[in-house]
């Protein structure tokens, strides 16, 4: 008799939040602004009065240690500032400046956008098409920082064995493993899946363009069948995946005096290699994408209403009526308010995920917000990788910090409970890891949403949410800078500022 073993599916684990802080729970600059009032303080009981000196001291304790919906009120100062500001002032509103109507004619960017350059550069010399071949290279002149973009397909993940998926998520961990290095210039890779429902408009006149030379009446038949019942499920993906790097860490050439060029030069050869290697693992890489792909796939992701008219013109005729070129990718208006960003006629909100699942998860848990149909959405995530240096750095100070908390807790008679216990063995994983020989990335997700009106905004929103609570995530919206996360989802060189979105 024999028996055969079956095969446990493969879990995976994602880092939880660390918030045990530096001590009790509170965080550097919490602990700072208590320091500071309680020197203040005492001093006020010393010259002023001892009531003085009191309301000081109570003052300080609450913006150091109050917390308003789950973050320090230390943190929320500038965006209660900038709260403020809106309700003072009307919505910051830009107009793109046409020079018949008192435009100079001058170029102008909306406020996100400034200081972002659009380089065009022949990229045949480096094998990443035949002569001839341009691509967009985007320059953030502010962090100085080169970005470009690939757009990735791949089978249906979902429908695939889960072995499969496991070695299909292995293959994307070995490919972006690459960027840990210790003088590797690049800083982040993001991936960005596009989702609108496309409904069956596409497909009629792909079938009747099909059928038009040799029509098949079954064919036909059978085709329209499936299509009523698909009905309203159907939806058009598309991923891009945006390699950012830095031009201070690219070392120039002895014969080059352009830094900026060879940064351009060093991106576009880790695109290459980068590409190869998403190959390798199954998927199809489309190359960089053209100065008329990069210019669509922005205004398809600022006006969704256009994709129509984008789908119905054809490439030859798109590129020389200019309707997708680089100069005609950004939005002619936007007006940027506390809980939306408007670019022409639709709205954005973004959404920061702000808990990822705490017990473990198959390699196919995204699934059921990747597949939703009922919004436009973009769900992108940030991937700065981190030498092996500095992520053993990270280890032994996170390490320190925690077993510092625990021991003051445990000293002032306060119960260390079951999220020190957990933060303490992730940083344990995360030093076996390591020494593994694995690298280690920081990561954010950031999901936003468009509709056409602010009441279809609130609702998909809160479809949205429910969705990502279903798979043990949670959301905040970013009010106040919808129009910053909005530009760190499309193929441009910007990264995630400020740092605690991390």
């Amino acid at each position: 008799m024999t028996t055969t073993s079956v095969r446990e599916p493969r879990r995976f684990r994602l880092s939880p939040v660390d918030r045990t802080g530096w001590m009790f729970g509170l965080g550097l600059v919490q602990l700072l602004v208590i320091a500071v009032g309680v020197t203040l303080g005492a001093v006020a009981m010393v010259l002023v009065s001892p009531l003085a000196g009191v309301l000081v001291l109570a003052v300080a304790a609450g913006l150091g240690a109050a917390r308003v919906g789950g973050e320090s009120v230390v943190g929320q100062l500038p965006l209660g500032a900038q709260w403020l500001k809106t309700r003072t002032r009307p919505p910051a509103t830009w107009f793109e400046p046409v020079p018949l109507l008192g435009g100079d004619g001058d170029v102008s960017l909306p406020p996100p956008f400034e200081d972002l350059d659009v380089l065009i550069v022949d990229v045949a010399h480096l094998s990443l098409g035949p002569p001839g071949t341009r691509a967009v290279v985007t320059h953030d002149t502010r962090a100085e920082t080169v970005a470009a973009t690939l757009r990735v397909t791949g089978r249906q993940f979902s429908l695939v064995e889960p072995i499969e998926q496991e070695w299909l998520v292995d293959a994307w961990g070995r490919s972006i493993g690459a960027f840990v290095s210790e003088r590797n210039p690049v800083v982040s890779v993001r991936w960005a899946q596009w989702a609108a429902p496309a409904g069956l408009d596409e497909h009629r006149t792909w079938l009747a363009e099909q059928m038009a030379a040799d029509p098949l009446d079954d064919v036909r038949a059978a085709y329209e069948r499936l299509l009523r019942e698909a009905g309203s499920h159907t939806t058009r993906h598309e991923v891009l995946v945006t390699v950012t790097l830095a031009v201070g860490k690219v070392r120039k050439k002895r014969d080059e005096t352009d830094r900026l060029h060879a940064a351009v030069e060093a991106l576009l050869t880790e695109l290459r290699l980068f590409g190869h290697r998403l190959e390798g693992s199954g998927l199809t890489v489309s190359g960089v994408l053209s100065p008329s792909e990069w210019a669509r796939a922005m205004r398809l992701r600022l006006d969704p209403s256009q994709r129509m008219v984008l789908d119905t013109r054809s490439r030859s005729l798109g590129e020389t009526a200019g309707a997708t070129s680089p100069s005609n990718a950004m939005p002619s208006a936007t007006t940027s308010t506390w809980s939306a960003w408007q670019t022409d006629g639709v709205w954005h909100r973004a959404l920061r995920v702000t808990e990822w699942p705490r017990l473990d998860v198959d390699a196919a848990w995204l699934s059921d917000l990747m597949l939703y149909a009922g919004c436009v959405r973009t769900m992108a995530v940030v991937l700065e990788p981190l030498s092996r240096s500095r992520s053993q750095r990270t280890v032994v100070r996170d390490s320190a910090k925690i077993e510092s908390d625990a021991m003051h807790r445990a000293e002032k008679g306060f119960r260390v409970g079951a999220h020190h216990r957990r933060a303490r063995q992730a940083v344990e994983e995360r030093e076996e890891e390591l020494v593994s020989g694995w690298g280690e990335f920081v990561y954010v997700g950031i999901l936003v949403v468009t509709a056409s009106t602010l009441e279809d905004l609130d609702d998909a929103v809160a479809e949205l949410t429910q969705i990502t609570g279903s798979l043990g995530m949670e959301t905040k919206p970013l009010h106040g800078r919808h129009d910053l996360a909005m530009v760190v989802t499309l193929p441009v060189a910007r990264g995630v500022v400020p740092k605690e979105w991390l």
